[in-house]
C-alpha cells in the first residue's frame, strides 16, 4: 500500500472512489489530493482552496480499510508535505480527536469564514447535527 499525492490524471479514479464511499463531493484540478493505493484507490483526501482559504475535504477510506491507521497516515502525510496553517475542515464531532492528530482544533462557527458557516448551517438544517468546524491555528 502506498500513500502519495495524486496526479490530475487520477481524478476520475478518485471520483469513482468517492462514489463507492457514497461521498458526493467532487474534485477540482486545483485541489491537492492524497491517495492511498493498494491496486486501486482505497483512500483519498484533498486540500482545496476556497475563497482563498485552505479547506481539508473528502477524507474517504474504503470500509475494509477503516480503523487500521490508514486515515491517520494520510493526515500525517499531508501535515508533512503541505503547509496546513490556517486550514479548516468540517468533520463529524466523533472525529474531533482524529483531526486533532495534526493540529486541528474546534472553533466557534462565528470564527470561521462566512462560506464555511453557511456550509455548516446547510448541514445542520438538513438534520446533520454532528458536524463541527475545526481549524489549524499553528504549524504542526
Amino acid at each position: 500500500m502506498t500513500i502519495r499525492f495524486a496526479e490530475t490524471s487520477e481524478h476520475p479514479e478518485i471520483l469513482k472512489h468517492y462514489q463507492t464511499c457514497n461521498y458526493g463531493g467532487g474534485i477540482q484540478n486545483g485541489d491537492r489530493a492524497v491517495v492511498a493505493i493498494d491496486g486501486e484507490v482505497i483512500g483519498a483526501v484533498r486540500i482545496c482552496m476556497e475563497n482563498d482559504v485552505k479547506v481539508l475535504r473528502g477524507m474517504q477510506i474504503k470500509l475494509a480499510w477503516q480503523r487500521k491507521g490508514l486515515g491517520s497516515s494520510m493526515l500525517k502525510f499531508l501535515a508533512k508535505h503541505v503547509d496546513m496553517q490556517g486550514c479548516y475542515c468540517l468533520p463529524y464531532r466523533h472525529l474531533k480527536t482524529f483531526y486533532a492528530l495534526i493540529g486541528f482544533e474546534e472553533i466557534l462557527p462565528q470564527n470561521a469564514p462566512k462560506f464555511l458557516t453557511e456550509r455548516l448551517e446547510k448541514y445542520l438544517s438538513s438534520g446533520n447535527n454532528e458536524v463541527i468546524i475545526m481549524r489549524i491555528n499553528k504549524n504542526v
